[in-house]
């Protein structure tokens, strides 16, 4: 018998028929006992033991590449250790697969979402263990029963009749997890769950995760936000080159000066001694001239409908303004209009005062450097080499035969060096390496390439205006703070160079350090412009509708 919901709807089988086994009372769901993974000679997790008790919330942090998403899938069952064991309730997790997992309870979410975009998100929750009635025919209307039941319970709210792809980010992590509580879950792992989200999306993810935990659930997370640590884990364990470097009860959660000194606390053990100094914005002289302006901006979707509604906005040289916004309100149509990717594009697009409205994508590498928000679908190319990817478009401005290979070796040296890629080995696979890591090929191409030195090229330098721009969409998303410091880094001194910076991102501390104003972005239009120095509830307002533009 599996454990009925609330609403006494009973759970669906599993994949061949399985149920959820029943929760045993008392000790801990998950178990992880010196469990060692290695990749080739690369050894991913070494003799970490990790303990997942039930009716808490516990946080998993470190460095990009320290083994925390690789912990939880050794939990999850996608992935077998090569030595240690994986418990679940006491008992082995054999065979370690993620149906015999998910027959046991646990259930993973994924960083990057597992949806069919052209389903239903209905259909989404069910796939794979679809309810059937008489002569095998799909019963939607059990499992819509269920899944109101559940999402009530778990104090969610989706449209299960809407189109997945026309769902916002935060509906669409919902979504992942109802789908493991479909399943039965008694545990739930996620990995990175509010990278996508803006701060009001992740407080009520947490308020769902609460509430889950307090139901008696096992509840463990993977972030790299220090400040989710502190207001919401009951535990928190940080890992360091594979192992287990501190595990504890969170603390901090009260006082202010607490939650700084907590903080400061994860940092060190993160990244085994002091951390990085802070990167703060860059001075903006007086008088500095426009170098990236865009003037009515428009992108129409499907029905009419203005995705993207007569933007305008002038970004000086030498300045860093940065577009916060809750996610789905126009801001990857920006940065796809201004990089020349979005056909339905009208608008002007100019740098250094020549108009690249006309320009196709590869003649505005010269003088516009971007980073797309999903750096899977538009940055890295996984099966191909980190030195490939961090020459991807340039080629073509690199001499022809010994000159250009020794060339291409230089500026791939440079970039690996400068932006600190870990490993330092171009030959290596980009999709062996950590997501921040990745996010590092990423951002060096983008912002190497428009800079002076990656410029001194003749045709570059004929073809570039004077001045160059940047435009960065979530530069910093799931990456660790020494990560995110080389990339501020960069960022800054870009700025300080003459580029103009403009950064679209989630992460409001990232704004407000980095930039010089803000611009809130709402159904497709900048609403209103704010000082760094504003808080979160006024940018909060102001991302809802509550502020007057």
């Amino acid at each position: 018998m599996t454990e009925p919901p609330a609403s006494g709807v009973p759970a669906p089988p599993l994949p061949g028929g399985a149920v959820p086994a029943p929760p045993l009372p008392g000790g801990a769901v998950i178990e992880l006992d010196d469990v060692v993974l290695r990749y080739g000679e690369h050894v991913a997790v070494r003799g970490a033991s990790l303990r997942l008790d039930p009716g808490a919330i516990h946080a998993i942090v470190g460095e990009n590449g320290a083994g925390k998403s690789t912990l939880l899938k050794l939990a999850a069952g996608v992935l077998a250790p090569d030595a240690g064991a994986v418990r679940v309730d006491g008992a082995p997790l054999r065979p370690a697969t993620p149906a015999e997992a998910a027959r046991r309870g646990v259930g993973m979410v994924h960083q990057h979402f597992m949806l069919v975009g052209s389903f239903l998100a209905l259909e989404n929750v069910v796939l794979g263990c679809e309810p059937t009635r008489g002569c095998g025919r799909l019963d939607l209307a059990a499992a819509r029963a269920r899944a109101r039941a559940l999402m009530e319970a778990a104090g969610l709210s989706i449209p299960l009749d809407a189109a997945t792809s026309a769902l916002t980010v935060g509906e669409r992590q919902k979504l992942e997890i109802l789908r493991v509580l479909y399943r039965g879950a008694r545990a739930i792992l996620l990995d990175e769950p509010t990278a996508v989200l803006s701060p009001i999306e992740a407080d009520g993810l947490y308020a769902t995760l609460r509430r889950l935990a307090r139901e008696g659930r096992t509840v463990a997370v993977v972030t790299h936000r220090l400040d989710e640590v502190i207001r919401f884990a009951d535990h928190v364990t940080v890992m360091r080159r594979g192992q287990v470097a501190l595990s504890r009860p969170a603390a901090g959660r009260s006082a202010e000066a607490g939650e700084r000194g907590a903080e400061g606390e994860l940092t060190r053990a993160i990244m085994g001694g002091e951390p990085p100094p802070r990167v703060d914005r860059p001075p903006l002289g007086e008088g500095a001239p426009a170098a990236l302006e865009i003037a009515g901006l428009t992108v129409t979707g499907a029905g009419g409908r203005r995705l993207l509604d007569g933007v305008t906005l002038t970004v000086r040289a030498g300045e860093i303004a940065g577009v916060a916004g809750v996610e789905g309100n126009g801001q990857r149509e920006l940065v796809r209009a201004i990089a020349g990717m979005e056909p339905r594009a009208a608008g002007r697009v100019a740098v250094g005062g020549v108009d690249l409205s006309s320009w196709d994508i590869r003649a505005r590498r010269a003088c516009l450097g971007v980073v797309h928000e999903d750096r899977h679908a538009e940055g890295v190319l996984l099966g191909a080499s980190v030195g490939d990817n961090l020459v991807l478009g340039d080629l073509g401005e690199l001499p022809r035969g010994a000159r250009g290979r020794d060339a291409e070796a230089a500026l791939v040296a440079r970039r690996v060096a400068r932006f600190r890629v870990e490993p330092p080995d171009p030959s290596r696979l980009a999709g062996e390496l950590s997501g921040g890591n990745q996010q590092k090929i990423v951002v060096a191409r983008a912002l190497d390439r428009v800079a002076p030195a990656a410029r001194s090229n003749a045709r570059a330098a004929i073809r570039a205006p004077r001045r160059a721009a940047a435009v960065l969409a979530q530069p910093t998303r799931g990456v660790d703070v020494g990560a995110a410091a080389v990339i501020h880094a960069a960022i800054a001194e870009a700025a300080a160079a003459g580029l103009a910076v403009l950064v679209i991102s989630a992460d409001l501390g990232e704004l407000r350090r980095l930039c010089h104003r803000l611009l809130v972005m709402r159904k497709g239009r900048i609403v209103v412009t704010l000082p760094p120095s504003c808080s979160d509830e006024e940018i909060g307002r102001a991302m809802l509708g509550l502020e007057a533009a």
